[in-house]
């Protein structure tokens, strides 16, 4: 399938590599992956001078998975022509490992774009999240629009969690780095001169249950950090509920209660901003309303 391109004034004179990588996202690589048309006769050339209104077309040639499609149900809550929107349910692993092959989210993934586009394709996810995690996973249908959302800002997300303790701030930032030591999975605070990297988290106090003595916050990643939410909240002496590697097992959560619940993200089509948002899963709301 063809995507289809016209381009803007202020794009005049560009090479057509430098148009696609700047504004597009490819990489040197991804290039040459495409077959790029313009105005109707193939460019092989990527320094070739583009003009304003000139129309591009690029067709992206097929990429092969070795993920089996597997008949493993997902719940979708938003999709389009370039974007599947997934609310993940937890205790399910996002992408095959070498010790997990399969019963993945990707298996299924694959599986539902075989039934309804009729082949296979490959799940490009553009974030994962922790097993034990719930909620929005966006997957890209194609490299193309994968490129577009990498495009810094085109992606903002948001973050439900019941935390150990009342947090005392209503809105607050931490801006601490984080990193690991040699093979231990945790993430510390490690300075960026000791390979630390930057990590930012914006948090929001949604509401605190005293007689749990549990508070429910909002978090938005500002940058994008493995464990970074988890990882943050147990440095600032709020570890998220349930979280065995970041704080301690509870006989209240079977898992971390940490759950993505909003995602903002700019159409690739529309240039319009979507937000998709969806609501806690049920283990997170029963938990939220037991009587102590």
């Amino acid at each position: 399938m063809f995507k289809k391109l016209i381009v803007e004034p202020e794009y005049d004179k560009y090479q057509i590599g430098k148009y696609l990588k700047e504004v597009f996202g490819y990489s040197s690589r991804s290039l040459r992956n495409l077959e790029i048309y313009l105005n109707g006769k193939r460019v092989k050339n990527y320094s070739k001078q583009i003009k304003k209104l000139n129309r591009i077309l690029i067709n992206e040639k097929e990429k092969e998975t070795g993920i089996i499609p597997m008949d493993i149900p997902i719940k979708i809550a938003y999709e389009d022509n370039n974007l599947l929107i997934i609310n993940k349910d937890p205790y399910i692993i996002v992408h095959p490992t070498e010790k997990k092959v399969d019963f993945t989210l990707a298996n299924g993934v694959v599986n539902y774009f075989l039934k309804t586009v009729g082949k296979i394709l490959v799940p490009r996810f553009f974030n994962r999240l922790d097993m034990n995690t719930s909620g929005l996973i966006i997957v890209n249908k194609s490299a193309y629009s994968q490129n577009f959302l990498q495009k810094k800002g085109n992606v903002k997300k948001w973050y439900l969690a019941i935390v150990l303790g009342i947090v005392e701030e209503d809105d607050f930032l931490i801006d601490i780095p984080i990193g690991k030591i040699g093979d231990d999975l945790r993430r510390i605070r490690l300075s960026t001169a000791d390979g630390g990297q930057d990590a930012r988290t914006h948090i929001k106090v949604i509401e605190r249950f005293s007689d749990k003595n549990l508070t429910l916050i909002e978090a938005q990643l500002l940058t994008g950090r493995t464990h970074q939410i988890r990882a943050h909240m147990s440095i600032s002496g709020h570890p998220i509920l349930g979280d065995e590697l970041y704080g301690e097992t509870s006989f209240l959560a079977k898992r971390q209660m940490l759950h993505s619940y909003k995602c903002e993200f700019l159409d690739m089509d529309s240039k319009e901003i979507k937000v998709v948002e969806i609501d806690l899963p049920e283990d997170m709301k029963n938990l939220l309303s037991l009587k102590f």
